[in-house]
């Protein structure tokens, strides 16, 4: 006989009972159990998304743009986004690089005042 089988058996039998029991016992009452918030969050975020997407599409359909019009555009705009984009990593780049020049001739100075 396998122990280990039964004990899995009778575990799922008693928390199947339970279940079952806990919610007849509400039922009987009136009360249901509370659904958690992701459930209800969850598929309302699913729909938000599926509406941002056939807006979207919907919006570049009845553009008043031609296709090719469009798309210039859109190609325009992604390299105008690209070239501001680099440019805000080259400033950022060149200000830390500033800033640990700054930083490392003063740690030299201290150490060697300190030797």
């Amino acid at each position: 006989m396998d122990w280990k089988k039964v004990i899995n058996d009778v575990n799922r039998n008693v928390s199947t009972t339970y279940d079952a029991s806990i919610e007849n016992v509400l039922d009987r009452l009136g009360l249901e159990h509370r659904k958690s918030t992701m459930d209800v969050v969850l598929p309302m975020l699913g729909v938000f998304g599926a509406g941002i997407a056939v807006g979207a599409s919907l919006g570049l359909l009845f553009a008043p743009k031609r296709g090719n019009e469009l798309r210039d555009e859109l190609r325009h705009s992604i390299e105008d986004l690209r070239e501001r984009g680099s440019e805000k990593l080259n400033e950022v780049s060149r200000k830390t690089r500033e800033s640990a020049e700054a930083a490392l001739p003063q740690e030299t100075d201290s150490s060697a005042a300190r030797g």
